[in-house]
């Protein structure tokens, strides 16, 4: 697992293999995980495309093999999971997604906080990595997780999540769970938006923002709703619109 750093002293849970694999697709393409707006699945070569495959592949099996279900996280998953997928299925792993969702600002203010990002290129992060995601996994079983109901009731929480992904949890999400009670300590949280429209981004994102946010939680509360795949359709169109008109310069 990656290490418990400052900014997160009980951990990331994350694997290292895997936050390794997914720094090196970045990279490959010109990126980092701060710098990824110009990340495209289709620039990647047929051989590198191959040699990823082979990599993750050894990484599933050494890292889960013997697990009869397994979890893994980490933020660069949603630009990188359909280069995950074919070895996913090559290790006979039926997937589902949780889809977490946090409000822009707070996650634009930690991450301007702890690594001196400016707030408008944190919010088109946000922006870039949700609609990505939500586009990716359309056709896989997924829930959408709103950050709030996890730290507010994580049983109820997982116990939706579980029916509307198709999950069995193995040991079910009832009971005495001391262990996750202490890690989802509502006071180790240090970024609270306040309800309503985010205030956060360029002029010219901050309104895709919000498009995106009001799309997304209504998924979370309806995931078989259209009117919101066509609203975040119509946020993806633009922004990427607005992208290749900056990179043309």
């Amino acid at each position: 697992m990656l290490p418990a750093a400052a900014d997160n002293p009980a951990g990331f849970y994350e694997s290292l293999a895997l936050s390794s694999v997914n720094d090196m697709m970045l990279r490959a393409m010109g990126c980092a995980w701060h710098d990824c707006l110009s990340f495209d699945l289709n620039r990647l070569s047929d051989r590198a495309r191959a040699k990823t495959f082979d990599i993750s592949l050894g990484i599933l099996r050494e890292e889960f093999s013997d697990a009869p279900g397994f979890v893994f996280k980490d933020p660069r998953l949603c630009l990188t999971l359909p280069f995950w997928l074919p070895a996913l299925r090559a290790v006979g792993a039926t997937v589902a997604v949780l889809l977490v969702i946090r409000h822009p600002e707070e996650v634009a203010r930690s991450l301007s906080r702890r690594d001196r990002l400016p707030e408008s290129t944190v919010a088109a992060l946000w922006l870039h990595h949700m609609l990505e995601a939500e586009r990716i996994t359309r056709s896989l079983p997924r829930a959408v997780v709103a950050y709030d109901d996890l730290v507010a009731d994580w049983r109820g929480c997982m116990a939706h999540a579980g029916r509307m992904a198709g999950i069995a949890w193995p040991t079910g999400v009832g009971g005495e769970r001391p262990d996750i009670d202490a890690f989802l300590d509502p006071s180790a949280r240090h970024h609270v938006a306040a309800r309503g429209p985010a205030a956060v981004g360029s002029p010219s994102v901050r309104g895709l923002i919000n498009l995106a946010w009001s799309a997304l939680r209504e998924l979370r509360r309806n995931p078989v709703a259209s009117f919101p795949l066509e609203w975040l359709d119509q946020a993806h169109a633009t922004f990427t619109a607005r992208r290749e008109i900056a990179a043309a310069g």
